[in-house]
């Protein structure tokens, strides 16, 4: 039972991160969005080790280490835009413009 619910509140969390991505609740650097992502995988990984779904044990752990990782990207990115006189540039997201608010209509 506890399992069960461990790994519907996982689901549930990443769907829920994912639908205010596509709403724009949420941006795809954000703390936030990684920290859900990250508890969302564990909960499911280890709802699926109860049940000894191993593969999907496997998936959730990798989605909670690429969470991770998006993550500290982003508090070392936030780390180098607030040291003061810093000579390295801070990182960006993969491909991300943060300029970038909306995509141009199509035509």
């Amino acid at each position: 039972m506890i399992a069960a619910a461990m790994g519907w509140i996982g689901t549930v969390g990443s769907i829920g991160a994912y639908l205010m991505l596509t709403r724009g609740d949420l941006h795809p650097a954000s703390l936030r969005y990684a920290a859900i992502n990250f508890v969302s995988g564990l909960l499911c990984a280890v709802a699926s080790a109860t049940y000894g779904a191993w593969p999907s044990v496997a998936a959730n752990l990798v989605w909670s280490v690429v969470a991770a990782q998006s993550g500290v990207t982003e508090v070392l990115r936030r780390r180098a835009l607030a040291t003061p006189g810093s000579d390295h540039p801070a990182p960006t997201p993969l491909g991300f413009t943060p300029e970038v608010t909306a995509l141009p209509d199509a035509a």
